[in-house]
């Protein structure tokens, strides 16, 4: 992420932060340049400025919208303009909701399906949104197998990484994107000189200023409150684990015990059988032949408690002999 991105006090914050950046486009004929300049091939007459940083809930119990710039144009079309500092690789997701959301506009009792109107959500990132190396991304949807066919369902999201050098939009919007990445502009046209002084006129809004003072502050609490609780939760995670843990190790201690007891059984158990087949004067490979044949025992595993129980039994008369 650049650092023209990351969040600014209100004398250095630009049109990347969003409340700056919905502030200036409330000015309908700014949005009504920049929507000309992301949409040359459409003929966009005027536009009215529905709602700024507003929330907007389809049911009592859905989760709320709150656009940057929601806008409508003359022919009814509506288009949602975000700005996005941070990537959180949700996107698609979110392109998808904000859709839902215009889609309840687009619909109304009165109209059939196929007029509904035509709705455009536009982020501009200060990232690249999908990792593919392009300044623009169009995206709708299509049939699989045939991405010739149009699909029209009349929604289309458009996604800008303005941190890209690549310069493959139009020289008009690159000037726009070059503004709101803080980068030197080759040239200034007409309207990134209003754009300037739209920009002027909203930090030297003294109201607005409060506001976003107090948003800033509120933010800082909430996230305050979400890194407390974070640390809460990690000190409870530990705690619970440590417990889980220890409940876990005492029970695995306990089936190791148990399986070690039984293993030290059988061993005792072989040994004093490989004793008695000595004593009754079988040799080496005849008790070796017995535990790898009828025991199962791997031949370096029978040998080797051959020899420990011949040991035993030499140690044993040696001892017996001694006393």
């Amino acid at each position: 992420m650049e650092q023209t991105c990351s969040r600014k006090s209100w004398e250095e914050a630009g049109l990347t932060d969003d409340f700056i950046f919905s502030k200036t486009f409330l000015d309908p004929k700014i949005t009504l340049e920049l929507l000309r300049r992301i949409f040359p091939t459409m003929t966009i007459k005027g536009i009215k400025i529905l709602n700024s940083q507003q929330e907007i809930k389809t049911t009592h119990d859905a989760k709320s919208s709150r656009f940057d710039i929601y806008v409508k144009d003359y022919d009814n079309r509506h288009y949602d303009l975000e700005i996005q500092v941070e990537n959180n690789h949700n996107l698609p997701q979110r392109a998808r909701f904000y859709q839902s959301s215009l889609a309840t506009a687009a619909y109304t009792k009165v109209k059939n399906y196929i007029k509904a109107n035509k709705s455009f959500v536009i982020f501009f990132c200060c990232f690249d949104p999908f990792g593919l190396g392009e300044q623009r991304y169009d995206v709708k949807r299509i049939i699989e197998n045939y991405p010739n066919y149009t699909y029209q369902d009349h929604e289309k999201s458009v996604f800008f990484d303005i941190t890209s050098h690549r310069k493959t939009v139009g020289p008009k919007l690159q000037n726009v994107l070059d503004l709101i990445a803080n980068r030197k502009l080759d040239e200034e046209d007409d309207f990134i000189i209003k754009l300037k002084k739209r920009i002027s006129f909203v930090k030297q809004n003294q109201e607005w200023r409060r506001e976003y003072m107090l948003r800033t502050l509120y933010e800082m609490d909430i996230e305050n409150k979400l890194k407390e609780g974070l640390k809460q939760g990690h000190e409870e995670g530990l705690k619970q684990g440590h417990e889980e843990g220890l409940k876990q190790g005492i029970e695995q201690g306990r089936e190791e015990g148990i399986e070690e007891g039984i293993e030290q059984g059988l061993v005792k158990e072989r040994l004093s059988l490989i004793t008695d087949l000595i004593k009754s004067g079988q040799i080496k490979e005849q008790v070796e032949n017995f535990l790898i044949n009828i025991r199962q025992i791997d031949p370096a595993e029978a040998a080797k408690d051959y020899q420990e129980a011949l040991d035993k039994k030499i140690r044993g008369s040696l001892a017996l002999a001694l006393s």
